[in-house]
């Protein structure tokens, strides 16, 4: 199970990601496919974070706002994440997400300020929107439970350590 570890494409547009998407299963929009290019462009670097595998949004982020969950230093799933979240999990069960709730994709927002949200509804994705002051029951965040690593991974071959003075160099076996 690999559906909830989400890697960004920064060479695909948000756009292509809906076009996907809709390859996979029907989409439904708000507005225009172009028009998300706009408001969630591209990343410049690929990222990998990873979310809970929960087939509905977190259940303890229900009846919080957008400015509840940024209150509360809740770092949330982006539309972009959701969109790869949303087919990954397709593919590896031939399931939808989100089928009683809807997720609230906390990390973006329209240029107008308001939230993407994401929802099946009848064999369909639904990709629309809430004001950022707007809170349900069946309005959920899903949390970034880990993010990519600060730590620079480096060559053993380059690491030279010096003791008493005498050189050493690190290898592996």
């Amino acid at each position: 199970m690999t559906w909830n570890i989400i890697k960004e494409r920064p060479k695909q547009k948000t756009s292509e990601l809906l076009e996907e998407c809709k390859s996979l299963f029907p989409v439904w929009a708000w507005q225009d496919f172009k028009e998300f290019d706009k408001d969630f462009p591209s990343p410049k670097k690929a990222t990998t974070r990873t979310f809970k595998p929960n087939i509905e949004a977190d259940e303890k982020h229900k009846n919080k706002s957008y400015d509840d969950l940024k209150k509360e230093g809740v770092e949330g799933i982006t539309l972009r994440e959701y969109l790869i979240m949303f087919m990954q999990y397709f593919r590896e069960t031939g399931q939808m997400l989100d089928k009683d709730n809807w997720t609230l994709c906390s990390g973006s927002l329209y240029r107008d300020g308001r939230v993407p949200d994401g929802l099946s509804d009848d064999d369909k994705l639904r990709v629309n929107w809430y004001r950022h002051v707007s809170a349900s029951s069946y309005l959920r965040a899903r949390e970034v439970v880990s993010k990519p690593s600060s730590l620079n991974l480096v060559d053993l071959n380059e690491i030279k350590i010096e003791i008493a003075g005498k050189k050493y160099k690190l290898t592996h076996i």
